[in-house]
């Protein structure tokens, strides 16, 4: 296949986005730190409720054994343990230690006995992949109002050439997968239920939208 031929950025998304437009729609426009008004409790009141999630995601990750979500799953892991420093920092570590740990199991069954399927799995790596995106913007908002905090969790893990590069290479790879409609449906299926595990974490309902 010539260069000419392959997908653009926008055609490999394409699908994904379509499955999952009005849940991100829903999500970005709720959540609390994304409000004008956003503080430092809020920020971590933000990191709190995603730990749980983060967690089953990266073991979902690591289920089909695919070195290009297991890449994706040790930038997981970073993020995590940046995670944990911003939550220390924020004077927040403590609480909620033994939920999150619950929650976390109750998140890991739908998301790991479904991510065997590998284009399922990869659907979910678009959502939290796409989320540092998300995240960057949001730090370049947030970060003068809540300095001297270094919100390190929303900055780009792993990115030497920059978040754009990483967010390519991570399409390109995406690609690859999404060879036939079979896969295409079940990376679609992956997708949605990142959004449907992670809404409820903002107390948000994924259905009635």
């Amino acid at each position: 296949m010539n260069a000419a031929a392959q997908p653009t950025v926008a055609e490999v998304l394409r699908p994904l986005r379509n499955a999952t437009h009005a849940l991100h729609e829903a999500l970005d426009s709720r959540l609390p730190i994304a409000r004008e008004d956003a503080c430092l409790a809020d920020y971590a009141d933000h990191l709190r409720a995603l730990r749980p999630w983060l967690e089953a995601v990266r073991q979902a990750l690591g289920a089909p054994g695919d070195p290009g979500l297991d890449r994706v799953a040790r930038r997981t892991e970073r993020r995590l343990a940046a995670l944990a420093l911003d939550l220390e920092d924020a004077g927040s570590a403590p609480a909620g230690e033994q939920p999150a740990a619950m929650d976390q199991a109750s998140l890991a069954p739908r998301l790991v006995d479904a991510a065997g399927e590998r284009a399922f799995a990869w659907g979910l790596a678009y959502v939290l992949e796409g989320s540092q995106l998300g995240g960057a913007a949001m730090h370049k908002r947030l970060a003068p109002k809540l300095a001297p905090h270094p919100m390190r969790y929303f900055q780009p893990v792993d990115a030497p050439d920059g978040l754009a590069a990483q967010w390519k290479e991570f399409v390109a790879q995406l690609a690859c997968v999404l060879r036939d409609p079979d896969a295409v449906g079940s990376a679609q299926r992956g997708a949605v239920a990142g959004f449907e595990t992670l809404m409820p974490r903002f107390g948000l309902r994924a259905a009635g939208l």
